[in-house]
């Protein structure tokens, strides 16, 4: 059965978010790694892949919303293209919580 969104058994539309750092891409995670997961769970889930978003070579630390892909998923959450955001680890989105817990409520980097 699809995964539904509390409206019937309407399949949520889910957006998902890879991020890999230069020296990542040099030792074990790739972005094809992340991308093959995410595939396949939604697949195995049956949710439907609204977009994916994909950051290479871009460390953890830059702030999502100053990355090429991670701007243009928060430009689309803002415009209701998808319901959800899945991503292979936390830390593919930030490396501390309150930067992947900040930015989706702001845009922006959490004030000091």
């Amino acid at each position: 059965m699809p995964s539904t969104n509390g409206n019937g058994s309407k399949p949520e539309r889910v957006a998902l978010y890879l991020r890999v750092s230069s020296e990542e891409q040099k030792t074990k995670e790739t972005i094809e790694t992340q991308d093959d997961f995410l595939e396949e769970y939604c697949k195995l889930y049956r949710h439907d892949v609204a977009k994916v978003y994909k950051d290479a070579a871009i460390s953890g630390t830059v702030p999502l919303h100053e990355r090429p892909a991670g701007r243009e998923l928060l430009e689309d959450a803002r415009a209701g293209k998808f319901d959800v955001v899945l991503a292979y680890k936390l830390d593919r989105i930030g490396r501390t919580l309150c930067s992947w817990w900040w930015t989706p409520m702001t845009g922006s980097r959490r004030p000091a």
